[in-house]
């Protein structure tokens, strides 16, 4: 049996067999046509022109005749002037018929010839007699030899050109017919070729296609496939180490099976036992495994979820719906460590948990932009935490509620104070209060700004939502922070669109969160910088944005600033940390959102945005 590389040869063989063929069927018809053509020229050409220039030579001696026989002279000098030309056309005309007597080709060519021959020599003969009597040369014996000579000249020629003809006709059908033959060979050449590189290729393709779908199914862990090609070259070995190879693969995983049914069982044993709430999602986002947490936390039993698409199931359960958002935010890139805290209602008490997403990548396809094989989402319940932490805020709310009093005490008596009524104060006075004063209005900042965040943090904000026109928001921030933008000679730029559309927000806080924003450009803008303000429409809100040229954000901190007591590595951030988490809150209860774009050393660019009021 051939290998495949002899296949292969052989296969290309036949195609050179096939090409070698037709150009030998080539040259051979070429070469019968050339010499068909060749006779046509060798074997009549010369007896065609022997014949033209015998009857010149005739023709030249019938013309010295004619004119000899007409002159009226005819004496000696005469006879022997037109004797010695007639004689020479003879000889001639002698020499013309000994080739043409060597050129014999057609059949009664011969006789003629010997015809011609014999009464030439008789009409030579009576010539050089009539001439050498000074008789009658026009003599009917001399005539009727001429007329047979050129006669006989006449029908050897018309012999060769009947020839001539015929063999041209010969030539003809010789070309027709090559043409025909080479017309047929090709064709048929043209067919086997293409049937052969049809089935050639795929009898080689073959095994090998079949070699590939059986890996592909293999490699879905199919392992029962077989090939049964049978081949002594090199694809009936790969063939052979390939089922080999299956049979391997199919052993080990019946071997393997009961102990991975064993693993899985301990899996659900470990997942079912947890306390936190589980629940594991296939690519497609198919729920296929609920431990029993999960289950008495969603207050459904696992047939009625198990292997049904979670976003279908949203809108039975609120806590689904809940997760349903908390994996869209996953999937849109949002940072793992910003959880969503869901209150789930049981009895009579409220428990709060924490939802974690872990994605499940391939082994091989581990980067951050793999392909997702699944997702496990974890419940974890945090409400001890939670109440301490409501706990906390709202001790910081009731002590910062018993700051405020007297605070404003210490303000009232440093007002009193310093009123020149009560007495003259020397320098060194006047700055220790106005020391005092600003300490204490630092102070009472802080204790507004956890009285703020306390409010927002236990979604007490008392908002008055109205219609309010954008510009007006920002012409009251700017106005607010006037002396600080003189104090820095910072030049603010406004860049306000025609008529924006009003939006439905409350204007004091809307006003409080450009404020911050604004406070923090200032801040961290170089001295006679540039702080830009623009307003423009995004979808149905207006978005607004606050450009500074101050030493930005590391993208690290970027995802942390938004939350409470907060600050950046750098110290971009010196406050309490709460502005930010405050103004955040002031923009989610609105129905909008905030966010920042910053390049270290370059600048940042805060954002956000207020829904466009109906109507």
């Amino acid at each position: 049996m051939l290998n495949l590389k002899s296949k292969i040869y052989a296969g290309l063989a036949v195609l050179i067999f096939i090409i070698v063929f037709i150009g030998f069927a080539g040259i051979y018809n070429l070469k019968v046509l050339s010499e068909d053509s060749s006779a046509i020229i060798q074997d009549n050409y010369h007896t065609i022109d022997y014949s033209f220039l015998m009857l010149a030579q005739l023709d030249s001696i019938n013309n010295k005749i004619i004119s000899f026989s007409q002159s009226e002279s005819s004496g000696t000098s005469k006879i022997n002037e037109t004797r010695s030309a007639i004689f020479n056309h003879l000889n001639k005309f002698n020499g013309v018929l000994k080739l043409q007597q060597n050129n014999i080709t057609e059949a009664g060519e011969a006789e003629l010839v010997d015809t011609l021959t014999q009464y030439f020599f008789l009409f030579r003969d009576n010539i050089s007699s009539s001439l050498q009597n000074h008789s009658n040369i026009l003599t009917p014996e001399i005539l009727n030899e001429f007329n047979v000579l050129r006669i006989t000249i006449q029908r050897i020629y018309n012999l060769n050109m009947k020839s001539i003809i015929h063999k041209n006709d010969i030539a003809e059908e010789t070309s027709s017919t090559t043409i025909t033959y080479m017309v047929i060979i090709s064709s048929i050449s043209l067919v086997f070729i293409l049937f052969y590189l049809y089935r050639f290729p795929n009898y080689i393709i073959a095994p090998i296609r079949e070699l590939t779908e059986k890996i592909r199914a293999i490699s879905s862990k199919r392992y029962d496939q077989k090939i049964t090609i049978k081949s002594s070259d090199e694809i009936g070995a790969l063939t052979e180490s390939f089922n080999n190879m299956a049979d391997r693969l199919k052993e080990y995983e019946e071997q393997h099976l009961d102990q991975l049914l064993l693993e899985k069982k301990r899996i659900d044993s470990l997942v079912h036992g947890l306390n936190d709430g589980v629940l594991l999602l296939d690519e497609n986002q198919n729920i296929i495994l609920i431990n029993n947490t999960a289950q008495r936390i969603l207050l459904l039993h696992s047939a009625e979820v198990l292997n049904k698409n979670i976003l279908a199931l949203k809108e039975s359960s609120k806590i689904i719906g809940t997760i349903c958002s908390v994996i869209s935010s996953t999937e849109n890139h949002k940072n793992e460590n910003d959880h969503e805290t869901l209150d789930v209602f049981t009895d009579e008490s409220g428990q709060y948990y924490n939802i974690d997403t872990i994605e499940i990548k391939d082994e091989d396809d581990l980067h951050e932009h793999g392909k997702i094989k699944g997702l496990v989402i974890i419940l974890r319940n945090v409400t001890p935490f939670k109440e301490r932490d409501i706990a906390k805020t709202n001790m910081l709310a009731t002590v910062s509620h018993e700051l405020k009093t007297p605070i404003s005490s210490i303000n009232l008596s440093l007002k009193l104070l310093m009123d020149v009524r009560l007495g003259a104060l020397n320098h060194e006075q006047k700055k220790l209060l106005e020391s005092i004063s600003n300490q204490n209005k630092k102070l009472l900042r802080v204790v507004n700004d956890v009285l703020d965040f306390a409010q927002a943090e236990t979604g007490k904000i008392n908002l008055i939502i109205e219609k309010i026109d954008p510009a007006q928001v920002v012409d009251l921030a700017a106005s607010a922070l006037m002396m600080l933008l003189s104090e820095k000679e910072i030049n603010l730029e406004v860049d306000i669109m025609n008529n924006p559309p009003l939006v439905k927000a409350d204007l004091e806080k809307s006003v409080w969160i450009l404020v911050n924003i604004l406070n923090n450009a200032i801040r961290y803008s170089p001295l006679k910088g540039t702080i830009k303000i623009n307003l423009q429409l995004e979808g149905s809100f207006v978005k607004f944005s606050v450009l500074d040229h101050g030493p930005g954000i590391s993208e690290s901190d970027k995802e942390k600033i938004f939350r409470k007591f907060i600050k950046d590595k750098t110290g971009y951030f010196k406050g309490t940390g709460l502005g930010l988490a405050i103004a955040k809150e002031f923009v989610d209860s609105q129905g909008g959102k905030i966010w920042v774009e910053s390049l270290k050393d370059w600048g940042s660019q805060f954002h956000f945005t207020l829904p466009i009021a109906a109507g």
